[in-house]
């Protein structure tokens, strides 16, 4: 176990409109989307969080369920419901919907926070991946500032005024592109496990 205090946050609050249902609680080989997040972070973690609406669809799990404080403003608002109500070092932010993300990636990204606000992987196109990242808790002012000017999403956020940013690229067997897929759709569920009809 690193030695910080750390805890992950499972965002599990999205609207899942492109799936149809709650990607959240898709099941896959018996276990749920957001229970294969929580077990990847568990052994990483000193708590998992869920952060969810609706704690209600959640208390099959051992897990506490933080809802948002700023309502309707997405997954940048689940992070800051958890800084705000719950103090640790480290915040880890996994999208429910990463099960082919890899344990290396984030022991690396924790690894990697040394000295900086935010470790955050980006594809080898450019492109920042910031919902399955490391947040330090300095990074609440600025999260709670991009909230309160409306400013949804995480990369209105990062990088932030006086914030220091890592970003994490492929390589040295850490992850690959494809480790960061999300599963949006039904199409994108058949692709992870063809055993779905």
């Amino acid at each position: 176990m690193i030695d910080k205090k750390i805890c992950a946050v499972i965002l599990a609050g999205g609207k899942s409109r492109r799936m149809g249902q709650d990607k959240a609680l898709i099941n896959i080989g018996g276990r749920t989307l957001v229970e294969i997040m929580a077990e990847l972070a568990s052994p990483l973690a000193d708590k998992v969080f869920i952060s969810a609406n609706n704690p209600e669809a959640f208390s099959f799990l051992p897990f506490q369920v933080v809802p948002d404080l700023y309502s309707e403003q997405g997954p940048l608002s689940g992070l800051q419901a958890v800084m705000r109500e719950h103090v640790y070092t480290l915040y880890i932010t996994l999208a429910c919907d990463l099960p082919g993300l890899p344990a290396s990636l984030i022991r690396s990204m924790i690894e990697a926070s040394e000295g900086f606000d935010a470790v955050i992987p980006r594809t080898t196109d450019g492109i920042a991946h910031p919902l399955s990242a490391v947040y330090r808790r300095s990074c609440l002012p600025v999260v709670e500032d991009a909230l309160r000017k409306k400013a949804n999403r995480f990369i209105d956020a990062f990088p932030g005024d006086g914030l220091r940013v890592r970003w994490m690229y492929p390589g040295a067997g850490i992850f690959t592109d494809d480790d960061l897929l999300n599963i949006n759709t039904p199409d994108d569920l058949r692709r992870f496990n063809p055993d779905i009809s």
